[in-house]
């Protein structure tokens, strides 16, 4: 989940680079692998969602909402991006496109806070259920976590709007602006996990065990993870209004933020069972090769082939007939000349008569 101000950084210093096309072509390769991952990952993710009707909880609607902003920029933020990587390496020439690069901005910089918001939302939505639990399940309907998705995406829209505004007028206020923002969820995300530590630990002392215990863990291990793949974002676009930071570290710092949508999918399936189950479901129903399509698919080869090579299909048709026909035995032999000659008796006896 790459920042556009990371990008304009990240350009900025490889313009200024010695390059080599042998390390774009190792960096685009990368990069195309795990846009691949997160494409596959994430669609698998929102189908087993989808289709398995247990895990269509209210608490995993947030989590289906990052699903699909991760597919969003594996779909269409990393290839644009892979783009502009290759051309900076000059591993092709391409004439430079004003639209193309500002479809890259809207679509990679509202896709990434659009994830990184609903990782915000997540450990709230937590605290709130541990901390005032009856409260939780008389206002938590699924209206509401309905309305929480559509403030993401508008707050996402109007985060981005800002961010790529300033970035046209000056890129120094865009990082102040954005690293702001950044900070803000990252100590919200903290003070939550604090609270929800805390309620576990009042809990605990009770001798009273939340149910919610293991779904809240396993969401907040997935906050935890975007966590961490945002924290090099940030500090690498504060260190880079003060330092030249090396292109290699900016685009490593890149990849790992985009590696986050491919991390996601993998702790569904580790995390939560009925996600697991229903993915093993899956890879069981899949159709698999039988002996007989087996047969007929040689036997269509053998077919192109005779009509490639002008084969008389004829012929060989009949020695399969001749073949496929049961040998005569002896016994069988002996019994058709026995029936032969009590037939040329009869027939002399009909004679004499």
């Amino acid at each position: 989940m790459a920042s556009s101000e990371g990008n304009n950084s990240l350009n900025a210093t490889l313009f200024l680079a010695s390059f080599s096309q042998t390390d774009g072509v190792i960096w685009c390769t990368a990069l195309v692998l795990v846009s691949l991952f997160v494409v596959i990952g994430n669609v698998l993710s929102l189908g087993i969602f989808a289709l398995n009707k247990k895990l269509r909880k209210k608490s995993f609607l947030l989590v289906i909402n990052m699903a699909f902003a991760d597919l969003m920029l594996g779909a269409l933020a990393l290839p644009l991006y892979i783009y502009h990587v290759g051309k900076d390496f000059k591993l092709w020439t391409a004439d430079d496109n004003d639209s193309l690069e500002m479809l890259y901005r809207v679509v990679d910089t509202v896709c990434a806070q659009a994830s990184i918001i609903t990782a915000t939302f997540i450990p709230v939505e937590r605290f709130f259920a541990t901390g005032w639990p009856l409260k939780h399940r008389l206002l938590a309907r699924r209206r509401t976590y309905y309305f929480s998705i559509a403030l993401v995406w508008f707050s996402s829209a109007a985060i981005s709007t800002t961010v790529i505004h300033f970035s046209l007028i000056s890129f120094s206020i865009c990082i102040y602006i954005w690293v702001s923002y950044a900070c803000t969820l990252t100590l919200v995300i903290a003070c939550c996990y604090i609270g929800i530590w805390k309620n576990y630990k009042t809990g605990r002392k009770l001798l009273c065990r939340s149910p919610n215990e293991r779904p809240t863990k396993t969401l907040l291990i997935v906050t935890f993870v975007v966590l961490l793949s945002w924290l090099p974002m940030i500090t690498v676009n504060a260190l880079s209004l003060y330092i030249p930071i090396n292109h290699n570290i900016l685009l490593l710092v890149n990849l790992i933020n985009f590696s986050n949508s491919l991390a996601n999918p993998i702790l569904y399936s580790l995390r939560i069972s009925e996600f697991r189950k229903a993915l093993f479901s899956t890879a069981r129903k899949m159709p698999k090769p039988s002996l007989s399509r087996l047969a007929a698919a040689s036997t269509a080869v053998q077919l192109q082939v005779a009509f490639k090579d002008d084969i008389d299909l004829g012929a060989i048709l009949r020695k399969k007939e001749n073949q496929a026909e049961p040998e005569e035995t002896e016994v069988q032999s002996s019994t058709r000349e026995g029936s032969l000659k009590s037939n040329k008796s009869f027939s002399s006896d009909v004679n004499r008569c």
